[in-house]
């Protein structure tokens, strides 16, 4: 009894994993694949995940579809940025759409 101390607090499950977030950055695929899903959440047009390349190494994405439709996304550039910051975090997050 006399070693007796009083259990630890708990810690919350969430917290196990941030030094893990912090480290670890999306794969390619997964940045191709929310890139789609935000495009057609702000614009409201569909762009196949063929059709976006993502490079690691600079963190730009290239779109392979028609002049008009890159004209367009260009116009909503910032939000697609950001709405993506939102979902993948700061690393992972493009710096660029062309």
């Amino acid at each position: 009894m006399q070693d007796y101390s009083a259990p630890k607090a708990m810690k919350q499950v969430g917290s196990l994993f941030e030094r893990y977030k912090k480290r670890f950055v999306a794969p390619q695929a997964s940045v191709e694949k929310m890139c789609a899903e935000v495009i057609k959440e702000v614009t409201g047009f569909s762009v196949s995940e063929e059709n976006i390349k993502y490079t690691v190494s600079t963190k730009t994405i290239a779109l392979s579809v028609p002049s008009i439709l890159k004209s367009e996304l260009k116009f909503h550039h910032q939000r697609i940025l950001t709405t993506m910051k939102d979902r993948l975090g700061d690393r992972t997050t493009p710096q660029i759409i062309f």
